[in-house]
């Protein structure tokens, strides 16, 4: 009897690991949330947010594809008054495919260099804001066209049964949101003016505490449920009117 015991094992072993793996991928859930519910919340985010004005930028068929992008916001922000410019990159997706594909691996891909060999963190910490965790590196790029210097910030948010719109960076992004059957990334960008410029002085941070409480509102009803919704709409068309 004993002489199996390695055998049983093994097989326990294996089938452990299946289990997490599959648990991490994702692989036995199925979302019940359509990709028009999705992109109906991020056309909620509005163009125009105090100073800032938004352009929508073009998104080419395999950018949307290799992102895992089932709706999406690319656009650019300008602030009337100062001229500044920050890009946001705002999508949502199956976690499998939204952990990936982050800014240390896109960007190089484009030509750019990540100054500094690891990403460091930022909490952006704005009154009456819950605080926002973002990753954050600068990227530069240098060819016969002159020197571009690109900050970059980005985060994920998982929907959640409360709501509450909470943007994190954690230390394991597929061990923190591997099993999510939807998930939210954020990406702000801005040209930098001066090699030397921090966190502190980059337009991304005066945008951001006006952002992200206006795409917390588009984005509240993310975590609830779909009977939730449908229970609410059926009981608005049972209400009589006054």
């Amino acid at each position: 009897m004993l002489r199996y015991v390695p055998v049983i094992l093994g097989v326990l072993a294996i089938v452990g690991f299946t289990v997490v793996e599959a648990d991490i991928t994702g692989r036995l859930q199925s979302s019940n949330i359509t990709e028009e519910k999705f992109t109906a919340m991020l056309e909620e985010v509005p163009q125009d947010i105090g100073d800032w004005h938004g352009e929508d930028l073009p998104v080419e068929a395999q950018v949307k594809k290799t992102s895992g992008a089932r709706g999406y916001v690319s656009r650019e922000y300008r602030n009337s008054v100062t001229g500044e410019k920050v890009v946001v990159w705002l999508i949502v997706g199956h976690s499998k495919d939204v952990v990936r594909h982050t800014p240390d691996v896109c960007y190089p891909s484009s030509g750019f260099k990540m100054r500094a060999p690891r990403n460091s963190r930022q909490t952006f910490s704005f009154e009456g804001q819950p605080p926002a965790d973002f990753y954050t590196n600068t990227f530069i790029k240098e060819d016969s066209l002159g020197r571009e210097l690109v900050r970059v910030f980005w985060s994920w948010y998982k929907p959640s049964d409360d709501a509450t719109v909470m943007w994190k960076a954690p230390g394991s992004v597929r061990w923190e949101f591997g099993n999510a059957r939807s998930l939210y990334k954020l990406y702000f960008s801005s040209p930098m003016q001066d090699i030397k410029e921090t966190t502190d002085d980059s337009p991304c941070l005066k945008f951001a505490e006006e952002f992200l409480p206006v795409v917390a509102k588009a984005l509240s009803t993310a975590g609830m449920s779909t009977p939730d919704r449908q229970s609410d709409a059926a009981a608005d068309a049972a209400t009589p009117d006054a």
